[in-house]
C-alpha cells in the first residue's frame, strides 16, 4: 500500500486486474450488474451464535496490526512480478505453505502476533461486490478468511486467547476492481456497493471471533480518494444496515484522515515512514517498497530497529488508548514486524517490550469481556 500517492497505488497489480467478474443474485442494479447477497453464512445471527463472543472496553489499552494475507506459494500470487522478478523486499522464513489458503500459515502468525502482545488484526480486505466469483481477480480476499477464522479456533479450542480479527476496508476497490466500477458514496447504489464490504468480510467471521470495542466490531477505512464523492450519508448507511443485518450492532468505524466524515474515531495511513496520531496512533519499523515497479524510489531505514523504537518512545510519551502497528506482514514495502528471513523475530520481540511498556502505563490493559 502506497503512503504517499494513494491514487497510483498498486500500479503493476492494477494491471493484472479482470473485467466482467459476474454477478447473479438478486439486490440494488446498476446499468447490467446486480449486488450479490452476502458471500457468507453469519448474517441475522441467532442468540446462540453470539455465545463465545467478548468485546475489549473503551478504556482498554489496545494494539493492533494490519495484516497482508494475499500471498500463495502455489500460484505465486504476490510473489513473482510480471517479469519473474521477486515481488517482495523482505521475506518471510520460507515460502513452502506461505498462503492466504493454509490454516497452519494463518495459525502460526496468530502464534506470534501473541507472542508480541498484539490484542486485534486487521486483514487488509480487497473483497469488493465484484469479486465474489472464484476466478476474480480479489477472490483470494474472500478465500482467505476461512482458514484465517479456522485457524483462530483451533487455539481457542486450546484455552488461548488469540488476537480478534476486525476489518481493513482497502477502500482501493471503490475504484479499482472487476466491474470497472468508480464509486459514487452519496449515491445509493454506491453505498450499497461500499456497505456490502463490510457486510461480506463479517458474514464470513462468527460473532466470537470479532474484535469490538464495547459491543462494536472494529472498521477501519482507508483513504477516501478512491470513491468518486462521498458524504456522511454512507457513514451512516453503513451503520444502519449493518444493525438490521448482525443483531443490532453497529460497527466501529475509524476514518483515515482523507475522509470529510465524523466517525467514531479517526487514523492516518502512513505510520511506517514515522508515528501518526490523529486519533488511533499509527507506527512502524520503516519503509522500502524497491521491490514494487513503477515506484519512485522510498526508503526510511530501520537502522537496525532504532527507528521502530524511537516512534514507540515518542508514541508513549502521549499514548491514545488504541495504537496500529504498520504493518504486520507487507513485505513488498518492507513495513513488516513480523518473522523474517532478513531480521528474524527481533521484530516480534521489539513490539512485545513496547507493548509490555504501554499496557504497564497505568492505564487498563486489554481485556476481552463477555
Amino acid at each position: 500500500m502506497a503512503l504517499s500517492f494513494p491514487k497510483t497505488r498498486w500500479t503493476f497489480w492494477t494491471a493484472l486486474w479482470l473485467a466482467g467478474a459476474a454477478a447473479c443474485h438478486a439486490g440494488a442494479q446498476t446499468p447490467g450488474r446486480e449486488l450479490p447477497a452476502a458471500f457468507g453464512p453469519f448474517t441475522n445471527p441467532s442468540k446462540e451464535a453470539w455465545e463465545g463472543s467478548r468485546s475489549f472496553a473503551s478504556g482498554d489499552r489496545l494494539v493492533g496490526v494490519y495484516y497482508f494475507y494475499w500471498y500463495d506459494d502455489v500460484t505465486k500470487t504476490h510473489l513473482i512480478n510480471g517479469d519473474g522478478s521477486d515481488a517482495l523486499t523482505t521475506h518471510p522464513p520460507a515460502l513452502e505453505g506461505f498462503s492466504y489458503a493454509s490454516v497452519a500459515w494463518h495459525e502460526q502468525q496468530l502464534r506470534d502476533m501473541m507472542a508480541a502482545g498484539v490484542d486485534f488484526l486487521l486483514p487488509v480486505f480487497w473483497g469488493a461486490p465484484s469479486e465474489h466469483e472464484p476466478d476474480a481477480e480479489f477472490h483470494w480476499s474472500y478465500a482467505g478468511i476461512p482458514p484465517l477464522v479456522e485457524a483462530r479456533q483451533r487455539l481457542l479450542d486450546e484455552g488461548l486467547t488469540p488476537p480478534a480479527i476486525g476489518l481493513f476496508y482497502d477502500t482501493s476497490t471503490l475504484q479499482q476492481n472487476g466491474w470497472s466500477y468508480h464509486a459514487d458514496l452519496t449515491a445509493d447504489f454506491g453505498r450499497q456497493w461500499f456497505y456490502a464490504t463490510v457486510r461480506d468480510f463479517f458474514s464470513m467471521v462468527p460473532p466470537k471471533h470479532w474484535a469490538m470495542l464495547d459491543g462494536q466490531p472494529i472498521v477501519l477505512l482507508y483513504s477516501a480518494a478512491f470513491a468518486k464523492r462521498h458524504d456522511q450519508s454512507v457513514i451512516e448507511y453503513t451503520k444502519e444496515q449493518f444493525a438490521r443485518e448482525f443483531g443490532g450492532r453497529t460497527p466501529y468505524i475509524a476514518a483515515e484522515v482523507s475522509w470529510n466524515v465524523s466517525a467514531d474515531n479517526k487514523f492516518a495511513w502512513g505510520g511506517a515512514l514515522g508515528l501518526k496520531q490523529p486519533g488511533v496512533a499509527s507506527l512502524g519499523p520503516g519503509y522500502d517498497h524497491s521491490a514494487v515497479p513503477g515506484r519512485t524510489p522510498l526508503k526510511v531505514d530501520r537502522r537496525g530497529g532504532e527507528f521502530y523504537e524511537e516512534q514507540w518512545q515518542e508514541f508513549l510519551k502521549r499514548p491514545s488508548n488504541i495504537v496500529m502497528v504498520e504493518t504486520w506482514n507487507e513485505f513488498h514495502e518492507g513495513t513488516d514486524v513480523a518473522e523474517s528471513r532478513e531480521y528474524g523475530r527481533q521484530y516480534i520481540e521489539l513490539t512485545r517490550k513496547y507493548v509490555d511498556r504501554f499496557k504497564g502505563g497505568g492505564a487498563n490493559g486489554a481485556t476481552l469481556r463477555p
